[in-house]
């Protein structure tokens, strides 16, 4: 007997480009975000952006039925990217040292 093949949505990162059927409209849209469960960080919840439309919807992770453009994927397309992590770098002022310069001196 055949191993059963993962669940699709299993695959699915922040980028990728899907088909997604909820309810009963299919439509295509960009992963802008994944939520995994708090016991098992695997995907449930999927924040898509419509292509047509441009909204921005909450789905269950099993309404992907295909993976059609991997993020990163050289297409041609303005694929949103992850945001770089920056962690807590602490940030100035952005005043410098003015200490001298206050009153001409």
């Amino acid at each position: 007997m055949a191993e059963a093949e993962a669940p699709r949505f299993l695959a699915v990162q922040v980028g990728d480009v899907v088909a997604v059927q909820a309810g009963e409209s299919q439509w295509l849209g960009q992963v802008i975000h994944a939520e995994g469960g708090a016991r098992c960080h695997a995907n449930s919840l999927f924040q898509i952006a419509c292509v047509d439309s441009g909204v921005i919807r909450t789905v269950n992770a099993d309404a992907v039925l295909e993976i059609l453009q991997p993020a990163g994927a050289e297409a041609g397309s303005a694929a949103l990217q992850p945001a770089h992590d920056q962690g807590h770098q602490p940030q100035g002022s952005g005043q410098g040292n003015q200490e001298g310069d206050r009153h001409g001196g």
